[in-house]
């Protein structure tokens, strides 16, 4: 490939150990992070991934350049890290957005507008695709600057945002031109988290043992409040079957001391589960339920340390509460992966596609073994009673049926696993790619 080929990856500053992000200007622990490696202990600083994660060892199709560099024969990528602790519009409001707040290069945006630069926009540890985001996108980059909506470059972790942009692009009668279609691409970043662990040596394969029944039936985190987290332990609770699980929920939400798991009941949310106030104030008498005594998020979320397999081990079946429900985006976050990367069946308590979505991806599912049909409810009552039922039907089997699932099911778990290794970040580079070149 031709120097003039290559897609540049453009920072406005550098360091020694790589770019600083383009979001914001500078500051001295970004220049430290870069310049001597730096290890910044603070969940309210952050510095620009991007380069390292998708392109770095691209190195046939992607380097690493810098602004003043760029001409109008230029292919070229500028990159923008978002975080997800500043309000997704805020990002992208009137002439105050990111472009303004960042001080970006006006050479960079006339050649994003009229030549061969786009906007690469990150940030995938969310799905944030809803009307009013999608709207502030397209209201932003188009209207207030003029810049076509096919130069720029999406990244979520919505795994249905292609599904849900063309939605809104027909609610909101937009014509199918180049410059009303923003690129949108789906990448469950959580995924990279665990594939960069394997490949690094972090993690171990873990032995299924498929000759032992496991002490607990399931396998059940849950750190923040969720409705549809209150309502699934308390009627697994009402069938006795958190007694029979590692089963975690806290008695006041984690990061707001003023909300407490009983505010957040709402019995007559689904009637036909038949949930009382009884109910609810038994299992509210049990709470906290503890699983281990982990209170760092990070390491929840990555477990570095592999301290939870043990859990996995003994227990039959992770049910993964997963952030999104009752809501039209598909989210796949660290809590969908965690089974993979431990060798573990799973039924995942999602928004409805949340399993096609892991099967999208090359993930084995389980429906040789149980119904899995209540992905395909779209309903969120209904998917409920049908994940409670199955909850049920697994909490009936006996142990030789037990041990003839697990004997069976290996085979699945092993492909999981090594499936793990392969970072989605290769298949996003190449997206990104064929999106750059076939815009142009």
């Amino acid at each position: 490939m031709e120097f003039k080929d290559i897609i540049k990856i453009v920072y406005a500053w550098y360091g020694p150990g790589g770019p600083l992000w383009n979001t914001e200007l500078p500051n001295i622990l970004n220049f430290s992070r870069v310049a001597e490696n730096t290890k910044i202990n603070s969940r309210n600083f952050w510095c620009d991934d991007l380069w390292h994660k998708l392109f770095r060892f691209k190195k046939e199709g992607y380097i690493l350049y810098p602004v003043s560099e760029i001409t109008e024969d230029d292919i070229f990528i500028y990159p923008f890290s978002l975080s997800w602790r500043i309000q997704f519009n805020t990002y992208f409001y009137g002439n105050t957005g990111i472009l303004e707040f960042s001080h970006t290069n006006g050479h960079i945006i006339h050649m994003v507008r009229n030549h061969k630069g786009f906007f690469l926009i990150d940030l995938a540890v969310e799905a944030f695709v809803q009307e009013d985001q999608l709207a502030a996108l397209h209201n932003y980059f188009n209207r207030v600057n003029g810049i076509p909506m096919n130069k720029v470059i999406y990244l979520t972790g919505c795994m249905n945002a292609n599904e849900l942009y063309q939605e809104f692009k027909q609610r909101r009668g937009l014509p199918n031109r180049p410059d009303q279609n923003l690129n949108i691409i789906s990448y469950p970043s959580s995924q990279a988290v665990y594939a960069t662990q394997l490949k690094e040596g972090q993690l171990t394969e873990p032995d299924y043992n498929t000759e032992q029944v496991p002490e607990k039936l399931f396998l059940c985190w849950n750190r923040r409040f969720r409705p549809h987290r209150t309502e699934l332990a308390l009627a697994l609770d009402k069938e006795g079957l958190v007694d029979r699980s590692y089963y975690s929920m806290s008695r006041i939400e984690p990061e707001n001391p003023d909300v407490d798991f009983k505010s957040t009941v709402d019995l007559f949310n689904n009637p036909e589960l038949g949930l009382t106030k009884e109910d609810a104030d038994k299992f509210v008498n049990k709470l906290p339920l503890k699983i281990d005594e982990e209170k760092d998020c990070v390491q929840m979320c990555a477990d570095w340390d592999m301290r939870a397999r043990n859990f996995y081990q003994n227990s039959l079946v992770s049910i993964v509460t997963e952030t999104n429900y009752n809501f039209p985006e598909v989210t796949l976050t660290e809590k969908s992966f965690k089974p993979a990367k431990e060798k573990h069946p799973f039924i995942l308590v999602g928004s409805k596609g949340s399993l096609a979505s892991m099967r999208s991806l090359g993930y084995k599912t389980f429906s040789e073994f149980w119904d899995e049909s209540y992905d395909d409810i779209k309903d969120h009552r209904e998917r409920m009673r049908a994940i409670i039922k199955l909850c049920k039907e697994i909490a009936s089997w006996d142990n030789n049926k037990i041990i003839d699932f697990k004997r069976r099911v290996k085979p699945i778990l092993d492909h999981n696993f090594n499936l793990l290794r392969r970072t989605p970040s290769d298949y996003v580079s190449e997206e990104i790619s064929r999106i750059v070149r076939s815009n142009i």
